[in-house]
């Protein structure tokens, strides 16, 4: 504990730290991934096997730290609730980015509402962060093939 207080001041120092890295480093591997993928639909499936791929044994016993800080929201102040919000508001404008990017190649629906897309992904993309905590996702590549349907 002495030293981790000599690098950092305190708890909250500490996780706010650890979160800005986390957000950081998730965030670089997600656009790395993302980058091969032609069409905005091919960069959502990608997406969605990220977040699979991450619900899965070791690391998604440990969990998302994007995901368990927003279900302990109220346990945190005000300024780390809205460091963590802005995260999850992130999340949500990039998917929208992706189905308008879909909607521009074709790949998506052009009836589609983004908006309302975009939350659906990030619900379920969230929720296999917290079923990955207890067991891995079942049937992953069905799930994200059915997701997927939502988007024609």
């Amino acid at each position: 504990a002495g030293s981790i207080y000599k690098a950092f001041k305190d708890k909250r120092t500490l996780f706010l730290r650890v979160f800005e890295r986390y957000i950081s480093v998730r965030g670089a591997d997600l656009r790395a991934r993302l980058q091969q993928y032609p069409t905005g639909r091919a960069r959502i499936a990608e997406l969605l096997q990220f977040y699979l791929d991450s619900a899965r044994e070791i690391e998604g016993r440990r969990g998302c730290l994007v995901v368990g800080s927003t279900v302990e929201l109220q346990s945190l102040d005000e300024e780390l609730s809205e460091l963590v919000r802005q995260a999850v508001l992130r999340n949500r404008h990039f998917l929208i980015a992706l189905v308008r990017e879909g909607q521009e190649d074709g790949s998506v629906s052009a009836s589609l509402d983004a908006e309302t897309a975009a939350g659906l992904l990030l619900c379920v993309a969230f929720g296999m962060r917290v079923v990955g905590k207890v067991q891995d996702v079942t049937n992953g590549a069905e799930t994200i093939n059915m997701l997927l349907g939502i988007l024609d």
